[in-house]
């Protein structure tokens, strides 16, 4: 038994005296690129930073105050009355099995929920049918 420790520590001490040999053999040079080496030399400054300062306009006038009320230029009829009325958009219809959704201003939707004034009727391929009051109507997908 005492025969294989000193083998066993005789031929680690022989390693780790190869192993140390080995390493002080190897040359280990320090290979920077140029960029690299560059950064190396860099020096920290202090710099002089300069606020600029706003120019200065003079003779500008606020459209919003024009002293003068030019009417000829407004339309006639309010833009309410001309412009077409908020319509409900379906982004999203989705059908799988019995299980139908639509996605109608952002809001998930399913048949049988109320939206707005209205209640979804049907969701189909092409759409969705919502009855309302005024009676129903079809939102198509967009």
């Amino acid at each position: 038994m005492d025969r294989q420790f000193f083998i066993l520590i005789s031929c680690s001490v022989i390693v780790f005296a190869l192993v140390l040999f080995g390493v002080s053999q190897v040359s280990f040079d320090l290979s920077l690129s140029p960029a690299e080496k560059g950064i190396l030399l860099f020096r920290f400054e202090k710099l002089k930073i300069k606020e600029r300062q706003s120019p200065v306009v003079t003779g500008l006038k606020s459209p919003m105050e024009s002293g003068t009320s030019d009417r000829k230029s407004y339309p006639s009829v309010k833009l309410s009355d001309i412009a077409p009325p908020d319509r409900q958009r379906v982004s999203l219809v989705l059908i799988r099995g019995e299980r139908k959704i639509a996605i109608i201003d952002s809001l998930v939707v399913r048949e049988g929920d109320s939206i707005n004034d209205g209640r979804i009727a049907r969701i189909e391929k092409g759409g969705v049918l919502v009855k309302n009051k005024e009676g129903e109507r079809w939102l198509k997908i967009n």
